[in-house]
């Protein structure tokens, strides 16, 4: 019988990792792998799994998410991100495909921001890798941007069933998480990437018409507007540490 793990990288997850280690509950094994939790969420997930690891240091998104799949000793991996949910008609979905032949499976990420679902501004459909054979592949080592390496003569599949995300729940939780995502962005671009304020307000600029115009962000309402400034916000501050970071160096 084909086997199944539920993987979940994790920190300082208290306020949602609830939802996620619930929906998870019929795989054969939940992997928690965290990187130096404060809050309750290793309380929280004790009462799921026993099968909890800590990292001493943080590699990156990409490297994190290898070393939680070598943990695991199933046929399948489902990579969970902590503030989502796997609904019922996925998981009908998933337990159905994994009984075939090994193939690499897309699903369709509904995000919600600030107590709304958003269905539009970039955002829905979103159809991300996250089904796939434990021996066939894993993440890159991407520090952030992570993505599934697609073997050559592998054209992964969409299944049926909706992955739910919680992505922020107020202000606070928003630049919590990309002040975050801004240092991670900037360091691994250091070398790549052109910084500074007029770049950034350029892109900005392009990054709020792309979302709020050409996604159609205006149809999600308020909280399409307010996702397309906070976009654009976060473009500039991005360039702009990477400025910062670019100086220190020199």
């Amino acid at each position: 019988m084909k086997t199944i793990s539920i993987i979940i990288i994790v920190k300082n997850g208290q306020e949602f990792i609830e939802k996620a280690l619930k929906s998870a509950m019929w795989a054969d094994e939940i992997i928690i792998l965290d990187s130096g939790s404060t809050d309750k969420t290793l309380d929280i997930a004790n009462k799921y799994t026993k099968n909890i690891h800590t990292s001493e240091k943080w590699p990156g998104f990409g490297k994190q998410r290898q070393d939680a799949q070598k943990l695991s000793s199933s046929n399948w991996i489902f990579m969970l991100d902590a503030d989502e949910e796997i609904s019922s008609s996925l998981q009908k979905s998933i337990k159905k495909v994994i009984k075939g032949e090994p193939k690499i499976y897309q699903v369709n990420r509904l995000s919600s921001a600030f107590g709304a679902e958003v269905k539009h501004s970039g955002w829905y459909p979103d159809w991300i890798n996250r089904l796939y054979p434990n021996n066939l592949t894993t993440y890159n080592d991407a520090l952030i941007h992570e993505t599934l390496v697609i073997p050559q003569n592998h054209r992964p599949e969409k299944i049926h069933g909706v992955l739910r995300h919680e992505t922020y729940k107020n202000m606070k939780d928003y630049y919590l998480k990309m002040s975050m995502y801004i240092d991670a962005w900037s360091s691994q671009n250091i070398d790549k990437k052109s910084g500074g304020m007029f770049i950034g307000v350029i892109r900005g600029f392009w990054a709020f018409f792309k979302m709020y115009i050409l996604k159609l962000g205006f149809l999600d309402g308020q909280i399409g507007l307010t996702l397309a400034f906070l976009r654009y916000e976060t473009t500039v501050m991005k360039y702009v540490d990477l400025k910062i970071k670019k100086k220190i160096i020199q």
